[in-house]
């Protein structure tokens, strides 16, 4: 139930060593299926910043006009999570990952073919609206079919989209806009939608939808607040980084409006009757409810830490896009570690893991705050690869502690909240590093502030990690 203090394997908690169990091929085999969905999605997201200079000249707008092609896409996305959970259980998890990818194909063709910028905007917002079904519902699929005792090590696969396509995603847009042209952007999609498709229908278990069979109706006053609420406050905190754009009326009156409308969502939600869109009473448990705040900050530190970088190598070292993105391999090598992450979730815990990725986080950051414009490109590589093996360690195990923690009936309700921590993280921390940046006039001197900014961050991930690991500490027995 949720509240229970659940975050580790139940073996561990009564005190015996975990016993390691292979992991059954369905399992394997669904895993594998939702993790192309998952990382053509994730991917699709870093390929296309690459090509916004490009795509404004090629379709004759202004680049104000073309970031609309990633803003869209963004609130879509944000948009879309949550109907994640009711539609999950109305139409059954695997068949809905199905549709979700079948349209996130078939949007990807038409911003390739579109033939304005308009037309491209409303298309993204389409593959928007279903990449940010992806992988919430993939993650209810692997969470259905592994069970408690394999969501550790089966979680971490799905997990390795989460952290490997944002960095993987400025190289490979790169390649593309250099050699090619920014249609394939999209274009490179619809094989590997084509085979997730082809593997889905063969592969993953057919669940029977179980709202249908309860009468649930959709909660359409709920859906109107936080549908508008979720990405009002999105949109305002990405414009809060931008000090050219950051208005009254292009961030805090939406950051107000929506905060509002969530704030009326949230007590809804919790006094009304029969089943709302979104289960809040999740956050009654301790576990979930400090889950749920580390993966807040390992979304931050992860997506923060991301775009410092990038903007690093640009800035300081006169790097292209391409050779900004291939100084950033040691991260990606690093993040490649994800699948321990599971494993280790397992048999010590989501907490510990996710505090050692917290502390190590701060590790990375340190350095390049006190590095000059000279500092060696190998010890910029230690740091990169230091901060990907702390990625690896933060987004998956959070999560993980969080759907033991409840009730299989709940896990919709569960993944849907859990992404959405994770993306307004991201948000937040790419604003607020950005804001702190300021400039990029004074060399490595200037990003000082934003690497320590990014160390605070860490440390209150550590904090957040530190809680988690304690509500999810077993319990010592009563005497009566």
């Amino acid at each position: 139930m949720a509240g229970t203090a659940i975050g580790r394997p139940a073996a561990q908690q009564a005190g015996r060593p975990p016993k390691r169990e292979p992991i059954p091929r369905p399992v394997r085999q669904a895993a594998t299926v939702v993790v192309v969905g998952a990382f053509m999605a994730q991917l699709d997201g870093a390929l296309v910043n690459i090509g916004l200079a490009t795509i404004t000249a090629d379709l004759h707008t202004t680049l104000r006009t073309a970031q609309w092609i990633v803003s869209a896409y963004l609130l879509a996305l944000v948009m879309g999570l949550p109907l994640c959970g009711w539609a999950t259980r109305r139409i059954g998890a695997s068949r809905l990952w199905l549709w979700s990818l079948g349209a996130f194909t078939v949007a990807s063709l038409l911003c390739a073919v579109a033939p304005s910028i308009e037309a491209l905007i409303v298309f993204r917002a389409v593959q928007g609206i279903a990449g940010g079904l992806l992988l919430p519902v993939g993650q209810t699929v692997i969470v259905q079919v592994a069970g408690r005792e394999l969501i550790g090590r089966v979680m971490s696969a799905a997990g390795a989209a989460l952290v490997l396509a944002p960095a993987l995603g400025p190289i490979a847009g790169g390649l593309l806009i250099a050699h090619i042209s920014w249609p394939w952007l999209f274009l490179v999609n619809l094989p590997v939608g084509a085979l997730g498709l082809w593997l889905g229908l063969r592969l993953l278990p057919r669940d029977t939808p179980r709202a249908a069979a309860d009468g649930q109706r959709f909660d359409t006053g709920g859906f109107a607040l936080i549908g508008v609420g979720l990405p009002a406050v999105t949109w305002a905190i990405s414009q809060a980084g931008q000090p050219d754009t950051r208005t009254f009326a292009s961030c805090y009156a939406p950051l107000a409006v929506g905060a509002l409308l969530l704030a009326v969502f949230a007590v809804r939600s919790l006094r009304a009757g029969g089943r709302p869109l979104l289960n809040l009473g999740l956050f009654r448990g301790p576990v979930f409810a400090a889950a749920s705040a580390s993966s807040f900050c390992a979304g931050a530190v992860q997506y923060g830490a991301l775009v410092i970088w990038a903007l690093y190598f640009q800035a300081v070292r006169g790097y292209g896009v391409i050779d900004s993105g291939l100084a950033m391999l040691a991260f990606a090598v690093g993040a490649a570690l994800v699948p321990l992450s599971g494993r280790l979730a397992e048999r010590f815990g989501g907490g510990p893991v996710a505090l050692a990725g917290a502390l190590l986080t701060v590790a990375a950051a340190v350095p390049p705050a006190l590095l000059d414009d000279r500092a060696p490109l190998a010890a910029l590589q230690v740091c990169l690869f230091v901060l990907g093996v702390a990625n690896a360690l933060s987004v998956v195990p959070p999560s993980t502690a969080a759907y033991v923690s409840i009730n299989p009936a709940e896990m919709p309700d569960a993944v849907t909240v859990i992404n959405i921590f994770l993306r307004l993280g991201g948000a937040v921390g790419s604003a607020l590093l950005v804001a702190v940046l300021g400039g990029l006039t004074g060399g490595a001197a200037s990003f000082r502030p934003a690497f320590w900014c990014l160390a605070a961050l860490g440390a209150v991930f550590a904090a957040a990690a530190l809680v988690l690991t304690r509500a999810a500490s077993p319990q010592p027995a009563t005497r009566k």
